[in-house]
């Protein structure tokens, strides 16, 4: 994917791990980035990196009507051909996993954020005839897992949200893309406690996924062996698939 396919862009989450390398690799192929991330500092040491190529945008899309607001205001000066809905939140604090203190936040954030990241331009790219949709979610939105409500519940809406928007905007030129990831090497697994099969790079998914996206899939999945796991064991019937998902609560 290169200059001639996608001019501008947007990419959420863009100070660190997955978001950062999609942000550089995207400035490599000549493309203009807007890095959107709450912290101001980290963005602008991104910069540096791709001069003139990277525009920081900070802001926190918590606030999903100004995110909403500023992205158009943002298009409505230069078309964006690219949105790539990448920022995430867990959960925080010594709440337990099933309780609101624990899921409200990433729940706010890793659904709502990301749905007003991937809608805000939706018309403005059916007017134009063209546009790419992209959302980065997870392998575990395809099963509950144990102590993850988190994290699986809103990955899981995501990506229905992302299918049911690939069915309305196709037919008009908007392509819409959902990435399905394994554990990937961030900041995210520092405290992870359980095995990491698979573990990628954040550079080798910037790349993998970057390449792809021409292609227009419908889905990514990544890596290929985890996700075949991960589909396979959630097509199972539920009276096979419980004892799997019980056994996995000693791992966690």
């Amino acid at each position: 994917m290169g200059p001639t396919t996608v001019r501008r862009a947007i990419v959420t989450g863009a100070s660190r791990g997955i978001g950062r390398s999609l942000a550089l690799r995207l400035a490599r192929d000549g493309v203009e980035v807007i890095a959107v991330a709450r912290t101001a500092a980290a963005l602008a040491e991104l910069a540096r990196e791709a001069p003139g190529r990277i525009v920081p945008e900070v802001f926190d899309l918590a606030d999903t009507g100004a995110f909403v607001a500023r992205l158009r205001a943002l298009d409505r000066a230069s078309p964006v051909d690219l949105v790539i809905a990448n920022a995430g939140a867990g959960p925080t604090g010594e709440a337990a996993p099933w309780s609101w203190e624990s899921v409200g936040e990433a729940l706010h954030t890793n659904l709502c954020g990301a749905a007003a990241t991937v809608t805000a331009l939706t018309d403005a790219m059916v007017a134009r005839g063209s546009g790419q949709l992209v959302a980065i979610g997870s392998l575990s939105s395809f099963a509950a897992l144990p102590r993850a409500a988190a994290y699986c519940a809103p990955k899981a809406g995501l990506r229905m949200l992302m299918g049911c928007l690939r069915l309305d905007l196709a037919p008009l030129g908007v392509r819409v893309t959902m990435v399905n990831l394994g554990f990937v090497n961030t900041s995210a697994l520092d405290r992870a406690t359980h095995p990491l099969p698979g573990l990628m790079q954040p550079d080798a998914v910037a790349d993998a996924v970057v390449r792809r996206l021409a292609d227009d899939p419908a889905e990514i999945d990544l890596p290929r062996g985890l996700a075949l796991a991960a589909r396979g064991a959630a097509a199972l019937p539920a009276s096979l698939l419980g004892p799997i998902q019980r056994a996995l609560v000693k791992l966690r």
